[in-house]
């Protein structure tokens, strides 16, 4: 599976910073995914997105920024099946681990892994995108409900004694204390019970709690499709009775786009999701940290053995230590520069041209000053492969027209000096996906300039103190060198200089705390605040530029204006005609607004499926607005490039308020 390098660069999406490592684990269970994809299609074995990653298929066509892990589902006799015949159907190197697999696992699914150990062998790293960790996916079994309540308070009943045994059990092997004749007693006219009411015999002698676990898994299957109305995540039904959905809706899939892949949903995953978290479509963090992110324990395993890697280890005495080198370095050189230097130059290192609207409000700042020479020099940045090699990347961004005129790339900062430096880059060497030269690493230049400023490249938004993912993925970008040795930080607001100092001072020592409030400021906002808007022109495709381009040198405005597949299945050619009525509109404000028209990527496959009348409509459409469509892997840019969305609602309308931009949804009968 092809992956992008860009795909693994640092990202904030949803105002939440996902880091380079995140982006690895993403990939290497993506892989996992595309493996039993492939197995399950195959063999004819039918499967869902589940959970998070059903949310997170429908909106947000990936991964929900703050999820670290995959889910799927599998009606009972898919899942069965595929456990039978994993090990003959999956590519070498998969594990199953569930209740059978191994003795203290008490979880009522299976995870399917890529292996049992960490693996730093070059074959899976090559396979799984330089993720040494093992990683895999999550599959619940869809079970369905007795067609009558008694018999389903039976199945209940029957699997609520039978955990109750189980868990007695494993308290009892974590507290061999408590073990004595009583209890032994006890157990043992439970465990008749239990094979007196299922009629099974339990073996004494292997793993009890295992057993009963397998027994469970048993009885949660025992009705069939045939005979019932609902479907449910078995365990959850028999504990709490409020989770169960109608089985049609489990009729058939439909697949969506997930990152660079597509994944087959339930063809109602609209209803299924409105169950499941009601306003769906709404923005909502996991606060909880706990086992986030997942390859966090295996991190640490091999920190206690020695093994890091992409890890910032600078400690505060170091930090002390180079400050001193580097005031001695500076007083010396501007004690002997020549006195009749009138002027200051402040130097511009652009990480990447589509990061220069975070630093464009600064930088008009300074070019109003009088005596103030500027320089802009957009850095070159290398993307990092898993044998330790860097290659460079390649970006179609161009800087704005009126900075062209101060950019030296040939500027010598060791030979210069400049009095100001303002970088974006916080990492240096310590990000595991890119990289800049190490002559533009913060350690060295600051020793060439009186005032290394740093400014982010990103905004996040404002995070909870709450949010501990949110903040644990805030070790990616401040306790880097950027941060660490500038002599001036600056953020996009006063909580957000909070959170910083918190954290730098934990990674640092208490001692730490003053030096980090004094150079420190949350007014990055004022600056932001002042970029110009037409910024977003220089790093959009050049036929979208040209197209918006008035004769006069302004721009109109973009509208994004994107068309659903469920929308098109329950509005059928009504839809089509309401395209064509809506293009008349903007044609006749042309001068004004410019549409791009966008489909949904799954359109063409699932119409075909489904009507081939819609199907032949839909191609009419996209041979009449050629020139506004949208290809699917250019969406995500749209939603950038817009001004304002119009049309069906979904994940892009969803990432167009996220950006604060107007959003419009459709009526169809108008």
């Amino acid at each position: 599976m092809e992956l992008s390098k860009s795909f693994f660069e640092d990202e904030v999406r949803d105002g939440f910073y996902v880091t380079s490592d995140m982006k690895h684990a993403w990939a290497a269970q993506l892989e996992v995914l595309n493996d039993v994809d492939k197995a399950c299609r195959e063999n004819g074995i039918q499967y869902f997105a589940e959970w998070g990653t059903l949310l997170g298929a429908v909106r947000h066509h990936g991964f929900i920024p703050w999820d670290d892990d995959m889910d799927i589902c599998m009606k009972r006799p898919d899942y069965n099946r595929f456990l039978q015949i994993a090990d003959q159907i999956m590519p070498e190197g998969y594990k199953i681990f569930n209740i059978s697999s191994d003795e203290d696992n008490d979880n009522m699914l299976t995870r399917i892994i890529n292996g049992r150990a960490i693996n730093f062998e070059k074959t899976h790293l090559e396979k799984f995108h330089g993720f040494p960790y093992v990683s895999g996916i999550d599959i619940f079994p869809l079970d369905f409900i007795a067609p009558n309540r008694e018999d389903d308070d039976f199945q209940c009943e029957l699997i609520s004694i039978v955990n109750s045994v189980a868990k007695f059990i494993r308290t009892l092997q974590e507290n061999e204390e408590s073990i004595n004749e009583e209890n032994l007693q006890e157990l043992n006219l439970k465990i008749n019970q239990i094979e007196e009411l299922c009629g099974v015999e339990i073996d004494r002698d292997k793993d009890l709690a295992q057993q009963l676990n397998v027994l469970v898994d048993r009885l949660c299957g025992l009705y069939t499709e045939e005979e019932a109305g609902y479907v449910t995540i078995m365990t959850i039904w028999a504990e709490e009775r409020q989770y169960k959905l109608p089985k049609e809706y489990y009729s058939k899939t439909v697949r969506l786009p997930f990152e660079n892949i597509t994944i087959p949903v339930p063809y109602s995953y609209d209803a299924i999701l409105k169950k499941k978290y009601g306003d769906y479509m709404k923005l909502v963090h996991t606060w909880d940290s706990h086992d986030y992110p997942f390859y966090d324990r295996q991190k640490k395993l091999l920190k206690d053995n020695g093994v890091v890697f992409n890890e910032f280890c600078d400690t505060y005495e170091d930090y002390i230590n180079y400050k001193k080198q580097v005031n001695g370095i500076r007083k010396t050189r501007n004690a002997i520069r020549e006195k009749n230097i009138n002027h200051e130059t402040a130097v511009f290192m652009v990480y990447k041209a589509e990061y220069w609207d975070m630093l464009d409000g600064l930088f008009r700042e300074y070019e109003k000053r009088k005596e103030q020479e500027i320089v802009v020099i957009p850095l070159r940045y290398y993307y990092k492969n898993i044998d330790g090699t860097v290659e460079e990347c390649a970006s179609d961004a161009v800087l704005p027209e009126y900075v062209q005129k101060y950019i030296n790339s040939d500027y010598n900062i060791e030979e210069e000096n400049p009095e100001t430096i303002i970088i974006q880059n916080p990492y240096d060497g310590y990000n595991g996906s890119v990289t800049i030269h190490p002559r533009y690493y913060s350690k060295n230049l600051a020793i060439h300039t009186n005032k290394l400023i740093y400014m982010p490249y990103f905004v996040t938004e404002e995070i909870n103190p709450m949010d501990m993912r949110a903040y644990i993925s805030m070790d990616a970008y401040v306790t880097m060198p950027g941060v660490v040795y500038a002599d001036e930080v600056m953020l996009q607001s006063e909580a957000n200089k909070e959170l910083y100092v918190k954290k730098l001072t934990e990674f640092f020592g208490e001692e730490s705390k003053k030096e980090w409030e004094d150079k420190i400021n949350g007014r990055g906002a004022l600056y932001i605040e002042k970029k110009d808007p037409v910024l977003k022109y220089n790093i959009m495709p050049s036929e979208w530029k040209n197209m918006a381009l008035k004769n006069d040198g302004s721009y109109r405005k973009i509208i994004l204006y994107f068309i659903s597949t469920n929308g098109v299945l329950e509005h059928k050619r009504k839809m089509f005609g309401k395209i064509r009525r809506s293009m008349d509109v903007f044609t006749e404000y042309q001068s004004d607004v410019m549409p791009l028209l966008a489909f949904e990527g799954n359109m063409e496959d699932i119409l075909e499926l489904e009507d081939v009348m819609l199907l032949m409509d839909y191609k009419t459409i996209l041979r009449k607005y050629e020139k506004n469509i949208v290809r699917p892997d250019m969406l995500k840019r749209a939603v950038d490039a817009c001004d304002a969305f119009y049309g069906e609602a979904g994940a892009e309308a969803q990432m167009c308020r996220n950006q604060g931009k107007p959003v419009m949804i459709e009526d169809v009968d108008i």
